[in-house]
């Protein structure tokens, strides 16, 4: 069986105070004993790119053995199908992101990326995530139409996260819409809701 993530992204490429933030997100789902408090081997690490010529890119494990914290009871109230949780799995945890991070699909691909200004869809051009990635710039340039756009302005289908911040779960059932807009209101941020297999 394949691994895969739901990853909860804020729609921004720099989420300001961003340790403050999980601080304060991790409080709260530990007092709500929806993961444990400590540490422990139970994710695999994120989704990353290795940059080749041309634009080329490809999606790798780049960090494996990440530590998260892993579900605990209260888990069972914020997903849609708690039967479905990974009790029987070693890789079950949340892993939290606070450096700037492509949060992909990793197996899943994308098929459609289109351009805020030209409508255009450019997938099958060589659009490059390396200046964003490296911290350059919060843009991506249209390599049909020539415009910079910030990236979240962008539609990827299916969806990608750009952020500084992110929360993975792994192998947990979805998530319940409610427990989504609760985190949202918490970071004064919208969220993108990104699905990986790995």
């Amino acid at each position: 069986m394949s691994d895969y993530t739901i990853s909860l992204v804020p729609s921004v490429s720099r989420y300001a105070f961003a340790e403050i933030a999980v601080d304060d997100i991790l409080k709260w789902l530990v007092s709500k004993d929806i993961v444990k408090a400590e540490l422990s081997e139970c994710t695999l690490g994120n989704l990353g790119y290795a940059f080749s010529d041309g634009a080329q890119y490809i999606v790798s494990e780049c960090t494996l053995g990440n530590l998260g914290y892993a579900f605990s009871d209260g888990a069972q109230y914020i997903v849609l199908e708690p039967h479905f949780l990974p009790y029987q799995l070693d890789i079950n945890g949340l892993e939290i992101t606070t450096e700037r991070t492509i949060f992909n699909t990793g197996q899943n691909g994308i098929d459609r990326i289109v351009c805020p200004n030209c409508t255009e869809n450019i997938v099958d051009n060589e659009w490059d995530l390396d200046p964003w990635y490296q911290g350059f710039t919060d843009n991506l340039l249209c390599p049909i139409c020539g415009t910079e756009s910030d990236i979240h302005q962008y539609v990827f289908e299916p969806q990608w996260g750009f952020s500084n911040l992110g929360f993975t779960f792994w192998n947990w059932p979805e998530l319940k819409p409610e427990f989504i807009v609760e985190l949202q209101e918490k970071l004064n941020c919208d969220l993108v809701v990104v699905g990986s297999h790995i």
